[in-house]
């Protein structure tokens, strides 16, 4: 039996919502203008894109300064919804020397301005750097909650488990975020998981857990409250399945798998048009104030574009810095 984690009852404000939107127009704008990049030969890497998964920042939004995460192999929220700046990831990408890991890190990159740590080239591994951030804030007796984001793709992984295990046995501050988009590469998730969802994986630790619409941003809002609550109270770990969908390929510029009429259906439940038909019907959006939005972000993305473009390569003489030893 699943110990139920009951919503939140803090509605966002039309301010709020109006901040959650923008966020999640820039991380799509992010997305577009890095598969532009891609398909131009200028990023020397694929992408995996999160373009449909938008909805997340409805948990991102809510993390504090001082609270850390992990976050997978896929999409731009994560950096977008924590503040990161656009010209350093894609400078980043770019392999450049002003991106955020002096551009060797390429999509594999951190922020520690901003408590994103970064990931392991394992899928999966990065769980294990959540407990550590964990058990770094019980020692320091801090609130600092942990969000670790992760694929369903990787809920079949040993690390994933004994992650997992070892929060609940130590307690710790950690909201298990799985993001699960159906597919894990091209294989479907009855091909890797035995239930249809994830949340079977709280009742096996006896932790709370649900299961929601990750495209209903306002739903994903309110459910992080709640478990942020828990975690920062001291009761322990808990875990947040989020049902949505990829939009693009497994990688920008590889083969489609699924038919067109299953892509067809996912595109007309995308979590950025929902959300903005919502909001004008609510009368929080208003057409003008759409259009200075985008104005806005496109100038945004059109000077991130400029900057690391602009930005120098690293000199080859530091290919050997910033290695964990000499």
């Amino acid at each position: 039996m699943i110990m139920s984690l009951h919503p939140g009852h803090l509605m966002p404000t039309d301010d709020q919502r109006i901040h959650l939107y923008t966020l999640m127009m820039r991380s799509r704008a992010f997305e577009e203008m890095v598969k532009e990049q891609v398909l131009a030969g200028k990023i020397p890497s694929s992408w995996l894109s999160g373009k449909g998964q938008e909805g997340i920042v409805g948990a991102l939004a809510q993390l504090r300064g001082d609270d850390y995460l992990t976050f997978t192999h896929r999409g731009a929220y994560a950096f977008i919804a924590r503040g990161s700046d656009p010209g350093r990831l894609l400078a980043e990408l770019f392999g450049k020397a002003d991106g955020y890991c002096k551009g060797k890190g390429g999509r594999h990159m951190a922020d520690l301005t901003h408590g994103i740590y970064g990931k392991s080239g394992t899928i999966g591994a990065h769980a294990t750097l959540a407990v550590g951030m964990g058990i770094a804030a019980q020692i320091k007796g801090s609130d600092q909650v942990v969000l670790s984001a992760f694929g369903d793709g990787t809920s079949n992984r040993g690390t994933t488990y004994s992650s997992i295990n070892a929060s609940v046995v130590k307690k710790l501050p950690i909201i298990w975020l799985c993001e699960n988009n159906r597919y894990a590469g091209i294989a479907g998730g009855a091909e890797y998981f035995p239930f249809e969802s994830m949340d079977k994986l709280a009742a096996a630790y006896d932790m709370p857990g649900c299961s929601i619409d990750g495209n209903d941003v306002i739903e994903v809002y309110k459910q992080m409250e709640s478990a942020i609550l828990h975690a920062r109270q001291g009761s322990g770990p808990s875990l947040i399945e989020l049902n949505f969908y990829r939009l693009e390929p497994f990688a920008i510029g590889g083969p489609e798998s699924r038919s067109e009429e299953e892509l067809e259906h996912w595109t007309n439940r995308d979590p950025l048009l929902t959300f903005r038909q919502l909001l004008l019907e609510e009368g929080v959006l208003s057409q003008p104030m759409l259009e200075d939005i985008q104005r806005k972000i496109d100038e945004e993305m059109k000077v991130a574009l400029e900057f690391a473009e602009a930005s120098e390569y690293p000199a080859p003489s530091e290919a050997f810095e910033d290695l964990y030893a000499p």
